[in-house]
């Protein structure tokens, strides 16, 4: 029986690393490829996986299958073709921390895999089938991915989608556009970047963004990731957020976003997908979002994932010093009246810390009433807390938007 079972990319990352000394850039070979990535993250917690998947008959190819046997990810599912090489990729950090991705990939052995090599069996023995965007840029593995998706929904799997946007890998903006919605709509939980939100749904507004990923799909646990800046959870009618590990000491954020993708899935599959609470998933951030920020501080992905102990120590360290990520919260409220909005800005002056009125791109000072006064107040207002209590909902309830 395996926990998580994953099809998609395996290859190396060859990650800049530093110049020789004739000042030519030199790149560092690592194993890498986001739904391994996710994988080798949720081994390094204990769990059982395997890949699905295909690499070449080659010295890069047999590096790969030997460092995920190692690492504990079975390679029953991994196909080694004689025809075509292992794709490679070429990753440059750009200042500020920001990669850019080269890709050999026309043919990789990747794109390869044909619908007739996938592995049921190995679906048959999931909880879990896990999958990104990248196998569906090219036949014959688009087919193949499609045909292992609809065989795990068929056998009851809980499906896991996350998109990997890399934009030179496919044809036009519509055909990615159009696999990775066609991605959304199959899956029971969603990863997906910051920038990937925004480019899919052109709305800058991440609430709105994922509003209209609800109404195009059944996804019932959609996690955006917002690099630097934290990540989001939404749940039910449930919008939490969780603040960043920041590190002085962060090299490479390749495979960050994979990270968070694993400890998710490992949160999961301890709790389940129904009826999680608000602290369930400001947990679940606050592990993810650690994890995140220990891959970040080391080169390569696949075997550079922390394990539970790092994990659980860095989130010791922030509560003893005091800095453990706040947990934001939104409302949508109705302030129609002089009388309720002063009222209003009574009680937002008994919350600790910052709270603001949003509407589109502007954002008002809950606590000052000139500031509220500016806005249009026979529309909704969405209200943000930035440090949550729980006695804080006294203060809100009489406001909120039915």
């Amino acid at each position: 029986m395996f926990d998580v079972v994953a099809l998609g990319e395996l290859l190396i990352d060859f990650v800049e690393s530093g110049s020789s000394t004739a000042g030519t850039p030199l790149f560092e070979a690592n194993p890498g490829g986001s739904p391994c990535n996710v994988l080798a993250m949720l081994s390094r917690l204990g769990y059982l996986t395997a890949f699905i998947g295909k690499v070449g008959e080659d010295s890069v190819g047999r590096m790969l299958g030997k460092t995920i046997r190692e690492i504990g990810i079975s390679d029953e599912g991994l196909i080694y073709d004689r025809n075509v090489n292992t794709t490679l990729a070429l990753v440059h950090i750009l200042p500020g921390g920001d990669r850019d991705f080269s890709f050999y990939r026309k043919p990789g052995a990747d794109i390869m895999l044909t619908e007739k090599e996938v592995n049921r069996k190995l679906i048959d023995a999931c909880r879990v089938f896990h999958f990104g965007s990248l196998s569906l840029t090219n036949e014959p593995a688009a087919t193949a991915t499609k045909a292992a998706v609809a065989y795990a929904k068929s056998k009851g799997k809980r499906i896991s989608f996350a998109p990997n946007l890399r934009e030179p890998l496919w044809e036009s903006e519509e055909q990615a556009k159009k696999a990775i919605w066609y991605g959304i709509g199959e899956c029971d939980v969603l990863k997906i970047a910051d920038h990937e939100i925004k480019w899919l749904t052109e709305k800058e507004d991440y609430d709105e963004g994922v509003q209209m990923i609800k109404e195009r799909s059944n996804v019932k646990l959609i996690n955006v990731t917002l690099g630097n800046e934290g990540s989001l959870a939404y749940y039910m009618d449930q919008n939490v957020y969780g603040k960043p590990f920041l590190s002085d000491r962060t090299v490479d954020a390749t495979g960050a976003g994979d990270t968070f993708c694993g400890c998710v899935l490992a949160f999961l599959l301890e709790h389940g997908l129904d009826g999680l609470t608000v602290a369930d998933l400001e947990s679940m951030l606050s592990f993810a979002n650690a994890a995140a920020s220990l891959a970040t501080t080391r080169k390569g992905v696949i075997c550079s994932m922390p394990d539970r102990e790092e994990i659980g120590a860095l989130l010791a360290n922030y509560r003893q010093e005091g800095e453990e990520p706040k947990v934001a919260k939104s409302f949508d409220i109705m302030l129609g009246s002089v009388d309720k909005v002063k009222a209003f800005v009574n009680d937002m002056s008994k919350i600790e810390g910052d709270v603001f009125l949003c509407v589109g791109k502007y954002v008002i000072d809950a606590k000052s009433i000139m500031g509220i006064f500016s806005l249009e107040l026979s529309k909704p207002l969405r209200l943000e807390i930035e440090n949550w209590k729980e006695g804080y909902g006294a203060f809100i309830e009489r406001y909120l938007h039915q």
